[in-house]
Order: C-alpha cells, then structure tokens, then sequence
C-alpha cells in the first residue's frame, strides 16, 4: 500500500514536544521571543552555534522542537527551545542544590541558568523579547517557603495558590526585577519529577500565553477613537440619507459611505488576527489555570483568581471592540445596500421618463411624418399636372380636340392620389429595411 506523504510526520507531531521530569532543587530560565511568521531557519542555525561552543551534541536536522544538554555534568544547563506560530520559547533549566542554604532566597535569583549561556550568543537571538521569567523550585513545604518569600519578592504582593491539590505551591508577583525578568517560587512536596515537570511547564505557559494574549489591548485601545469617529460619521450620513432630494446627494453619500467602508476594512484587516490570537491565548491560560488544581491558602489570592480580574477584563474589552467592528461594517454594508437601492430606484424612474419622452417624440415624428407625405404628395402633384397641362396645350396646338382645363383638372384628383400612395409604398420599404438591417 502507498503511504501518505506526512503520514509520518502527522504521526510523530504528539511527540513533538515531549513533558520533561523536573529535580528539585532547580530553576529555570524561560523566554518568549517574538519572530512573526518567518521561516525558523536563523534559529535552529544559532542553536548550532551554541552547541558548539558549549560542547553540546546535537541533532543534525530537528524541527520545531530541540533538548539539548550544554556544558559539563557538573555545571550543566538543560535547554528546551520551541517554535510556535510567532514567537519561540527558551527554556533554560540547571539544578540549585545550595538555595535553601543561602541566607535569602533572593541569592539564587543572580546567577539564574541564562548566565551560563554566552552573552555574545544571546545577543544574537532573533525578534524581541516580550516574555522573560526565572522559576526557582525547591523541595520543601509550602509553609516553610511561604515565610521566605519577602526575601524573593520583597514587598510586592505575592499571588499564589497549592498546586495539585495541595502537593505543591507556587507563588509570584508579575512584578519585573531588577534583571528585567519576572519570578515565580514553586514548593514541591510529594510530586514525583514528572508531574513536577507538567507543575512548571504549565505555570511558564500560563505567564507566556498571558503576556500573548494581552498584545492585542494596547491595540484594541488605540483604534477605538477611530472606531467611535466612524460610527458617529455613519449615524450622520444615516440620518442624512432620510432627506436626500436628488440624485446628485445620494451618490454623493454612497461616495462618503464607501470611504467609511474602507476605513473600516482596513481596521479589520490591521486587527482581526492580532484579536483572534488574543481568544486563542486567553482559552490557552485558562485551560492552563484549570490543569494547575489550584488550592485556597489563607491570606493569598489565587492565580485563577488574579487572572480573572486582572486579565479577563482586557480580554473582554478586545472581544467587546472586535465585536463593535464586526457591527459597524455590518451598518456600513446595510446603509450602502440601502442607498444603492434608492440610487437604482431613482435610476429606473429617470430611465422610465426617458423612455415616456421618447415615446412622445415618437408620435410627434410619426405626424410629422404623415403631414409631410401629405405636402409631399401635393407637392409632387402640383408639377405632375404642370407637366400634363404643357402636354395637353401641345396636343391643342396640333389641331387635336383636346381642352387643357378640362382635361387638367379631371386628371389632377388621379394624379394626387397616384403620388400620395407612392410617397407611402416608399416610406414603408424605407422603414422595413432599417428593422431588417436591425
């Protein structure tokens, strides 16, 4: 049997990205870099070139997904790249067997798994960061970790929840540090290293997908004093296309309308993907948020809690806008549809006078016509029987018995009916050859 062409590759998609297990005592260094739709070609070429610096081994040809393990076993870092529709994830991941021992936990925060990479490499990274966080996690209760948080976190408040149904914890700020990274603790008590490992990839993912979704705020903000200067635009060419009086000003206004319609096709055009990203994003990190099985601790807002109220707002004013400009070029649609139809309506009343007026030129044409067939007629006559009565003195003059009066005025009546039905034999063939020709 023929094998499908991507029957292989379809088949190994569900191993694309495989859950990694997590040993605590641990942290992780993740970002988001944002890389647009392009070919992801420069990157896997730079992640060559880290691995060869690093004395890595690395697989010759790799697709979306890379593990790879650099330096030495003593000092390894664990790097996880991703490519995803427009943008990558580094995650950087090396374990921290002293931070319990240190005096604050906010020690292990300075030398975070992203030092040991080359700066010079670093650099060269393609896009733009929009997502950087350091994840510290420790084997301990979350009682214990719970009291060291200031020394983390400061004096921000912290949002946090157990995880798992109380196996674990984890605890942030969505505050940016001094490094420019944002950080979050997770306390592992009994998860076993792979359901620790899904605990973090799901706390990294709730973080990216949310700062994902809420690229498309900031633009629903911008376009909606345009959006409002649009929309009071057709309400005035709607209340204007009520007292129209010719034609002149109703094409004037499907000229106006059609303007509007293409302002606003172009704010579709400039925000329909960004919106539809963001409703993907948000069901993203939602469906995160329900997979950590957050439990209540005393004094701390959940992390579902805060997303709710933080989040879900921005999120529902970019739904609210995309929905306001599905509307307005619903309106705009209508009202041009609804012009359209007077501006044809007026057309077929301008068409059906035409064609009234024509038709009374046509009558008048048709007697004028016949009133110049008569004149024709008479006038035909009239040298027709100068011709005869010329004929008929001659005749006289040769001795003939002939009267010229006489004789003229009995052939005239003749003659003038023999003209008139000549003058009509012809316009008739005249007029059945142009519909022939027709």
């Amino acid at each position: 049997m023929n094998a499908h062409p991507l029957r292989e590759a379809l088949n190994n998609e569900v191993h694309s990205r495989p859950s990694a297990d997590a040993h605590a005592p641990m942290m992780v260094t993740q970002i988001a870099v944002i890389t647009g739709e392009t070919d992801a070609a420069t990157e896997r070429d730079l992640l060559r070139e880290l691995a060869a610096q690093m004395d890595a081994d690395i697989p010759q040809t790799f697709g979306n997904h890379l593990t790879i393990d650099l330096g030495t076993n003593g000092n390894c870092v664990h790097l996880v790249w991703e490519r995803h529709t427009e943008f990558s994830t580094y995650a950087f991941s090396q374990a921290c067997p002293d931070a319990l021992t240190h005096a604050s936990l906010g020690t292990a925060f300075e030398t975070p798994p992203l030092a040991a990479v080359p700066e010079s490499w670093r650099s060269k990274i393609p896009g733009e960061v929009l997502v950087g966080i350091n994840l510290l996690a420790l084997t301990a209760t979350a009682n214990d970790i719970e009291a060291r948080l200031p020394e983390v976190f400061g004096t921000n408040k912290c949002v946090g929840a157990g995880m798992s149904g109380g196996r674990a914890g984890a605890w942030t700020d969505f505050h940016l540090h001094t490094d420019g990274l944002s950080r979050m603790v997770v306390a592992n008590t009994t998860l076993r290293p792979g359901r620790l490992g899904r605990l973090i990839q799901r706390l990294l993912d709730v973080e990216t997908y949310r700062m994902m979704a809420l690229m498309s705020f900031p633009l629903a903000r911008d376009i909606t004093p345009e959006l409002g200067t649009i929309e009071t635009e057709l309400s005035v060419l709607a209340a204007q296309t009520a007292s129209i009086q010719s034609l002149e000003d109703e094409q004037r206004l499907l000229n106006r309308l059609s303007a509007l319609a293409a302002r606003a096709e172009d704010l579709a055009a400039r925000t329909h993907y960004r919106f539809s990203a963001a409703r993907a994003y948000h069901q993203l990190v939602e469906r995160r948020i329900s997979e950590l099985d957050e439990v209540k601790r005393e004094g701390l807002q959940q992390i579902g809690t805060f997303m709710d109220r933080r989040l879900g707002p921005a999120m529902r004013t970019c739904t609210a806008v995309a929905d306001r400009l599905e509307a307005l070029s619903a309106r705009i649609a209508r009202a041009s549809a609804l012009l359209n139809t007077r501006v044809e309506l007026a057309l077929q009343e301008q068409n059906q006078k035409l064609l009234m007026s024509m038709e009374r030129r046509a009558r008048l044409q048709v007697r004028l016509q016949e009133t110049v067939e008569g004149l024709s007629a008479v006038a035909i006559t009239y040298y027709l029987v100068g011709l005869i009565a010329y004929v008929l003195k001659a005749l006289e003059k040769a001795g003939q018995p002939v009267n010229p009066t006489l004789a003229t005025g009995v052939l005239a009546p003749f003659v003038l009916a023999g003209a008139y039905l000549a003058v009509r034999q012809i316009r008739k063939r005249v007029t059945r050859g142009r519909h022939t020709d027709g």
